[in-house]
């Protein structure tokens, strides 16, 4: 656990092909011996890769493991209600939580439509970058937030990092956030907190498709969405 800690914790820049075995052993003040042979263990788990100049650093196969982790109960309950949902708006649901400042999908419904967005489970993109980021945000305050997105996408202008202030402000007031073409130029997300017991923001739940079926019909898919997610709450919690 703590070299899988060590790697995952790496600075990109500092370390932007992953550490080897003697940057690995310092980190951990341990034996360069007894690293070797922990990671040669977790690379034949799976748990780690290593590219051909032999540095290392965590595998896919790892953050697939991670998104199943967390809230289960949630999980378990998001099954059917994004099966739903994505048969009423006949387009791409996403399960998406915060982690490490990043958007990652845990959870991703088809919509089996030949053209769609991809699923991304297990995988993680810039907080500013899709609707999911902004609504998992909502709650916290403006100058976390900038910190968050120079943290997650460093090459963001100032602009665009006030625009994306702006559109969450917006979704508070709606209870909906909307990227459009933030990610990619032809996609359009639309997406909305869920809450814990104690109001906390959990997760979001977003819907993801093309921009030319999506955008004179935003409304629409918000009032789903907004429906889908009251499903999901916890029990107990008041929106009010």
């Amino acid at each position: 656990m703590a070299i899988l800690d060590v790697l995952g914790t790496a600075d990109a820049a500092e370390f932007p092909h992953g550490m080897t075995v003697s940057e690995v052993s310092r980190r951990l003040v341990r034996e360069k011996s007894v690293v070797s042979r922990q990671l040669k263990n977790l690379l034949e788990s799976g748990l780690i890769a290593r590219d051909d100049s032999g540095c290392y650093e965590l595998s896919w196969r790892l953050f697939a493991l991670a998104s199943r982790a967390g809230d289960q109960r949630l999980t378990k309950m998001a099954v059917p209600v994004m099966a739903r949902l994505t048969e009423i708006v006949r387009e791409r649901t996403h399960l998406t939580v915060l982690s490490g400042g990043e958007v990652l999908t845990v959870r991703s419904e088809s919509s089996r439509r030949a053209i769609e967005a991809n699923g991304w489970v297990g995988r993680t993109i810039p907080v500013n970058r899709s609707s999911s980021g902004m609504a998992l945000l909502m709650d916290h305050d403006d100058d976390h937030i900038l910190e968050l997105l120079h943290e997650s996408d460093g090459a963001a202008p100032a602009r665009e990092a006030r625009s994306f202030l702006a559109q969450i402000h917006q979704g508070r007031r709606q209870k909906y956030t909307v990227a459009s073409r933030l990610f990619d130029p032809e996609l359009i997300g639309i997406g909305a907190p869920i809450r814990d017991q104690s109001g906390a923001i959990m997760a979001a739940l977003n819907i993801s498709g093309p921009a030319s079926r999506i955008e004179a019909r935003i409304p629409f898919f918000a009032g789903h969405l907004l429906s889908a997610v009251n499903a999901l709450q916890q029990p107990g919690f008041s929106s009010a």
